[in-house]
């Protein structure tokens, strides 16, 4: 069986609040086995940094999903994220180009399935 994905990044949200320095270890099948903090992530082997924001159980359709936040400019994402997110029903994403001050999305954002 191969090993989980193991991805650090700036921020995780969670419906409970927003992670620091999270750890999100992914299954082969995209499935998530272990999400939280990491307060050591420069001593995690075989892990990828990405930039930016994972959100578990983001809509299926996230591009979609996605294009109608761009379309919501007046909010930010700590904001727009529990009005789209089902805990239990989606996938895990990763948002970037993000700016950092407001998480607002700038031209440069993007959406990507982890």
């Amino acid at each position: 069986m191969p090993q989980p994905r193991k991805i650090l990044s700036n921020l995780l949200w969670t419906p409970q609040g927003w992670v620091r320095q999270p750890l999100v270890e992914v299954a082969a099948d995209g499935s998530v086995c272990v999400a939280g903090a990491c307060s050591e992530p420069d001593r995690v082997a075989f892990a990828e940094f990405r930039p930016g924001v994972v959100v578990l159980d983001f809509p299926v359709d996230f591009r979609a999903a996605f294009e109608s936040f761009r379309a919501s400019p007046g909010l930010s994402l700590g904001e727009w994220l529990p009005r789209v997110v089902v805990p239990g029903r989606g996938v895990a994403v990763l948002i970037s180009g993000l700016d950092c001050g407001s998480l607002r999305l700038t031209p440069q954002s993007r959406i990507e399935r982890i």
